[in-house]
């Protein structure tokens, strides 16, 4: 994208602002994101694109055509450009289509392939009950979280080594008798939380659910890492922080664009691990992936992807609404493939099925890698 077409681009937000929409930077930043990696072949492209950004409410359509009228095409709108785009829906390019270099100026034409859908969506308050199992969840998950042993050595009343330094204060004040000896010791800490939670369409049901159990595991006393996937990968771990679910949701609502669209796994999961700063956050912490395991491209990237994501991490966990079913048994290649690769694979439908796969960590920490347990196999209780 050259520089005059990104500036063009940037400044459609300012004039959809000044038409009287509620529009945000966080929606310019994705329209450009949107812009750049699946480029519309001509304006009806960019117009629809627009739309899936920016309209929040069907009230909006109308002021949101004039400003683009106004601001890509002039004060002239294109003629036909109703019938131009009925006539285009028929001709959309398949799915996995390289998409088309971004033609300037030009109104008609077919639309180019979008794989990813944008889109904004609001979440409810957590109800009475909801609450309480989202407490439960927090001290389950707190408990039973492993533990791991720093590096770094602190003062401790009983430890395994000698503090010499402390002891020679110590001495010191007691004109060079050691009347006490100072020890240090390697205190435990929890392991890091890394959480990756699947907002594709086909978890619909189950999207708000993931997000309040997300909500009270990074309050439950532990470092924890929040990350969402559909058709892209959101860091969303600031937005959470608040303690205040319904503040933490809303801001989710605005940070999470992809929610409700399409399934890219594989991909998601390869570019967390290729990032080098991502890294060092897998690294020795309980990996958790919250998704169906309906991979809608190449099985195989899938497979490699979780495979080393479990490598890089104490343990890999998979929670499943499809692992409700007590006979569940993973059906899709991808899945198959990567069962190996997964230390416990269990139920997420609801937030009491979250609640019994934390309660499994603390056995899963004694069990064999890679072998797929069931929360029961382990003899788990909440």
């Amino acid at each position: 994208m050259t520089a005059p077409a990104a500036a063009r681009l940037a400044g459609f937000s300012g004039a959809l602002r000044r038409a009287g929409l509620a529009v945000d930077a966080a929606a310019a930043i994705d329209f450009l994101a949107a812009v750049d990696r699946h480029p519309p072949a001509d304006a009806i492209g960019l117009r629809r694109l627009g739309r899936l950004v920016f309209l929040r409410r069907i009230e909006d359509r109308p002021a949101y055509e004039a400003a683009f009228d106004a601001w890509f095409l002039g004060r002239a709108a294109a003629a036909r450009r109703e019938e131009t785009e009925e006539s285009s829906d028929d001709a959309r390019a398949e799915p996995g289509d390289a998409p088309p270099e971004l033609v300037e100026g030009g109104a008609g034409g077919e639309e180019a392939s979008v794989d990813e859908r944008l889109d904004r969506r609001r979440f409810a308050e957590p109800g009475a009950g909801e609450r309480r199992l989202l407490a439960t969840l927090k001290a389950t998950a707190a408990e039973a979280m492993p533990r791991l042993r720093s590096r770094r050595r602190r003062p401790a009343r009983r430890g395994d080594r000698i503090d010499v330094r402390r002891t020679a204060a110590i001495a010191r004040r007691s004109f060079g008798v050691p009347v006490r000896l100072a020890y240090d010791a390697r205190p435990e800490r929890p392991r890091r939380l890394m959480l990756l939670i699947d907002v594709s369409g086909s978890l619909k049901t189950h999207t708000e659910t993931f997000l309040k159990a997300a909500h009270a595991l990074c309050h439950a006393g532990f470092p924890a890492e929040v990350f969402t996937f559909g058709t892209r990968l959101t860091r969303v771990t600031s937005a959470l922080r608040h303690r205040k679910a319904a503040v933490s949701l809303e801001r989710l609502t605005a940070a999470v664009a992809d929610i409700d669209g399409g399934t890219r796994i594989g991909p998601a999961l390869a570019a967390l691990i290729a990032e080098p700063r991502h890294q060092g956050l897998i690294r020795s912490a309980v990996t958790v992936v919250v998704s169906d395991g309906l991979e809608r491209g190449d099985p195989q990237a899938m497979t490699t992807a979780v495979t080393r994501l479990a490598r890089m991490s104490r343990r890999l966990v998979w929670l499943s609404p499809l692992a409700a079913r007590p006979d569940y048994v993973p059906s899709t290649r991808a899945m198959r493939a990567a069962a190996p690769a997964i230390d416990l694979l269990d139920d997420a439908s609801s937030l009491a099925a979250f609640i019994r796969a934390f309660a499994a960590l603390a056995p899963l920490g004694r069990a064999p890698r890679g072998r797929a347990l069931r929360a029961r196999d382990l003899g788990a209780r909440p």
